[in-house]
Order: structure tokens, then sequence, then C-alpha cells
């Protein structure tokens, strides 16, 4: 026999941990039958599939440590169900075309295992499996005739589907894909006029390189500066990507800046310190940071330091929310603070750490990433968990900005939705000086859309999903201006800037 039994034991560990306690809310998951059918397939793998010749086999290991990864993901489901991480077919396309090749694909996929199942039923002795433990309490002979059953169901449903896709495909479609502009509402506040000329934003990143589309500052110091033919790794041009989607100029078109024009002060990663004497030396209000680190037990008192600096010199800290298809908080490390406690701790995302102190975390907003629809979480985004009140989204996938040689590319990542929300809290910055950073966040998170009510995917809002919304730079704006009028005084002076930007949100 060869039963691939390594990495199945790991899961019957977690699984009898769990009790199978899922939201009552949702369908009752038979995750013993789940897991064995995953040994089944590995069997009919192993060793149906070793008697073919090459190319004649549809399934190979990498298929089947796909499909594990993702067992053990759902068995690792302790507290909360993510909807997002096994997205339902209407959150994955926007083209009609891939859409009809999705159902065909799922419909030979189900008949392959169906035709295999048979074989391998035909070839071996199936009651010979009974003699091996397996978790559940079925024997594996029955679970063998369960999966051709449930298969022959599978294929019964995707055809279904399928007739229905072709019948009404827009009622399956994402909305878009949409420019990231006219997702946050940005687009709008250029058609006005407003821009980041004059405004400073400091980038705080893992590595930059020279672009003409970028006004960077000291751009010795951070600032590598490409050869023709130079290679850069993506770390390289990380940052300039992040900077470029803030702050690229006019000149760059439909890949401008979200406050573009705007002075991008950059701080590549090594440590507190880099950030803290960057804050000090200039009046930059926000700060857009998208990184991983190694913290150690001398590093984490600086986050003390760091609060310190925040708080003292009016900043706010806007992170990445990290790309693990997780919750930020307990999901990420359960054992958290017993690293904390030893001081040791190796970061999964450093939006979680910094968010580990309570009174830092408020001078913090993470950001998690939409499709380019504007209403649908990306599959490898973390969620907002317990960290709800700090959170919001932006667009994330496919964003196209400044890279080397004055080049674009387009790059996905919560790192990419950062951004989006930095340059629109870098715009109110410029236009409402009168705003403390506090006030701008509080503008930004009580102005965003409730993306969950756009959608159809029929997933009920939670905030530990959906935290405070997608952010809406329009609506950021006019509450922003509602603040300033109502701390002005009667004799107070508004600046003409600020004037200018009234006039022209009572006009839109």
């Amino acid at each position: 026999m060869h039963f691939c039994f390594k990495r199945f034991f790991c899961l019957s560990l977690i699984s009898s941990s769990l009790g199978f306690s899922f939201d009552q809310e949702l369908a009752t998951m038979d995750l013993d039958q789940a897991r064995d059918f995953m040994l089944v397939k590995s069997e009919i793998v192993n060793r149906l599939g070793a008697g073919y010749r090459n190319n004649n086999f549809h399934f190979d290991q990498d298929d089947l440590n796909m499909e594990v990864y993702r067992a053990e993901y759902l068995y690792s489901q302790q507290k909360m169900y993510n909807p997002y991480q096994y997205p339902t077919i209407h959150q994955l396309f926007y083209k009609k075309k891939d859409l009809y090749n999705y159902t065909f694909k799922k419909i030979r996929e189900h008949e392959y295992w169906v035709n295999y199942a048979r074989r391998f039923m035909q070839k071996y002795n199936i009651e010979d499996y009974d003699h091996y433990p397996n978790f559940g309490p079925i024997k594996f002979s029955a679970r063998f005739q369960e999966f051709l059953e449930a298969e022959q169901l599978e294929i019964s449903k995707w055809k279904e589907i399928d007739t229905k896709v072709h019948l009404d495909p827009s009622a399956y479609l994402l909305h878009g894909p949409l420019h990231p502009h006219k997702v946050t509402g940005v687009n709008e506040l250029h058609n006005l006029g407003l821009n980041g000329d004059r405004a400073q934003v400091i980038v705080w990143d893992c590595g930059f390189v020279d672009n003409c589309h970028v006004k960077f500052s000291l751009k010795d110091r951070y600032i590598k500066h490409p050869e023709e033919g130079e290679k850069y790794t993506m770390d390289d041009v990380h940052g300039t990507h992040v900077a470029g989607t803030i702050a690229a100029d006019a000149k760059s078109g439909t890949h401008k800046g979200v406050a573009y024009g705007a002075q991008v002060l950059p701080v590549e990663f090594e440590g507190i310190d880099q950030l803290i004497n960057r804050i000090k030396g200039n009046p930059a209000k926000v700060i857009s940071a998208s990184f991983h680190y190694l913290v150690n037990r001398l590093e984490m008192r600086d986050f003390d330091k760091l609060l310190n600096e925040l708080e003292k010199n009016d900043r706010l800290l806007v992170m990445a929310a990290g790309n693990d298809s997780k919750f930020v908080t307990d999901e990420l490390n359960s054992g958290f603070l017993t690293y904390w406690n030893k001081g040791i701790w190796m970061a999964t995302h450093g939006a979680w750490i910094l968010s580990k102190n309570q009174a830092l975390a408020r001078r913090m907003l993470l950001v998690g990433s939409l499709k380019e629809d504007g209403q649908t979480i990306s599959q490898f985004s973390n969620l907002p968990g317990k960290l709800s009140d700090n959170f919001v989204f932006g667009p994330g996938e496919n964003i196209m900005a400044t890279v080397a040689m004055d080049e674009f590319d387009s790059m996905s990542g919560t790192s990419m939705a950062t951004p989006h929300v930095s340059g629109i809290l870098t715009l109110m910055s410029k236009y409402y000086p009168q705003l403390n950073a506090m006030e701008l966040k509080d503008c930004l998170i009580q102005s965003c859309d409730q993306f969950w009510e756009d959608n159809n995917h029929g997933i009920a809002f939670k905030p530990e999903i959906f935290g405070k919304g997608r952010v809406n730079a329009v609506k950021a704006f006019k509450l922003a201006k509602e603040v300033v009028e109502k701390k002005a005084a009667p004799n107070m002076v508004i600046s003409s800037l600020t004037k200018d930007v009234f006039s022209k949100l009572v006009l839109s």
C-alpha cells in the first residue's frame, strides 16, 4: 500500500482539537469525509497515475499538493470562517470567455476523477484498504464509493451551472475591471483639479530605484540609480512602485499617482531609528509602510520610541495588512503573546507586531486589498480580525505604477493597496492643513463605502472581514470640509486653498 499519511497526520491532530466548530449559519461540512477524499485522490495519483505514459494522466502530484494546502487551511479555521479563501464562481472573472472556460474545465476535471476512480476500483481490491487506519469512522472501501458518487454529483452540478452561465453570464461576472482611481473616487478629485503639488509623504519601504516620474528627495541616500540593462529584484523596485502609486507626476498619464506631483521622502527599512529621524526632519503627516522584517528583543522597545515620535510630531502610519489570506490577529500566530513576552518574534507582517501596542494601533491604519472590481476582497489579502476599527480596503490587484528605468509595471498585494489610501490622506493633508493626523484618519474611515452591500455574493457583513469598508476619497474630503467648518471660530480665517476646495466640492 502507498498511503501518503505524512501530511494528513498533522491535519488529524488539528481537526480533533477543533471539534469541527464552525459558524452555525454555515452549511454543515463533513471534514472527515473531505480529508478522506483527499487520501483517495492521493492513492489514485500515486498508484494509478504511475501506470500511465507521460501526458496520459490528467493529474500530477503538484495538482494534488495544491488541494492538500487548501485542505490544511480548511482544518486550521479555529475561530472565524473566511468566505474569500474559497471564492465562489461569482468572485473570479471579468470576461465571459474566462467564465465559460472555467465551467468547462470543472466539468472535465470531475469527469477525469470519475474515470480514474472507476479504473482504480476495477484494478485494485479496495477492501484491502480497510486494514489500514484512517482518521474517520468510515471504512475506506466505503469512502472510495462515496468519492465516486460525489464526483458524479459534481459533474451534474457543474453542467447545470454551465447552462446557467451561458444563458446569463452577466450574473456571474465581476463588475470591471475598473481603474483604481475610479474605485476610490480619486478620479473625481483629479477632475476638480486637486493634486499633490507641494505636499509631502514619507514612504517607508524595502527598496527604491530612481524614476523620473517620482519626485524623490535625498536620492543619494536611499535611491539606487539604474543603468541600462541592469536587473533589479522585487525588493529593489517595491518602494518605487509604492511611491509612484502615491505621487507619480501628471506626465504619467493614466498611471499618475493619487496625489500626483507630491514629494516622496523615502526611508528604506533598516530599523525604527531611520524612520524616527525622517519624522523629525519634515512636516509630512502621512507615512506609507509596506514591508516584512525581523524584530528582536532589543528592538521591541523601539516601538515605544516610535509611538512617542508619532504622537509628538502628529503623524499617521498607514501599513499594508499582509498577504497571508488570514485574519491579522490571532490566526497568524496563536502563540504570539508567548513569543512577545520572551522578546523574540519573527513578524509575518509588520502591521501585526505594531498593532500589539494598543496606543500605537490608534496611530495606525491597516489596509487590505480589493480586486479590480472594487467589490471583492483579494484572495491573498489578510483580513481585519480584531483590528476592524483600524482597517480599510483599497484596490490592490494589477496596479500599474513606476518601477526602474523610468518604466511602469503592474504588481499586486496589500502593499499596492496601501499607497492608494496613503495618497488620499496626503491630498487631504494638503487641502485641509487645519486637521491633525488623527482627524484625517477619522474622516477617511468614517466615510468609507459599505462595499459588502454592493456585491452580489450573499455574504453578510462582519467587521472582522470587512473592517470599516472601502475608502472613498470624495466622501472623505466632504467630511473633512465639515470638520474644518466646525473647528473654525467665527473670526478664524480659512486659507484660500481650503476655500477653493470647499467651492469645488459643493459644485461636485
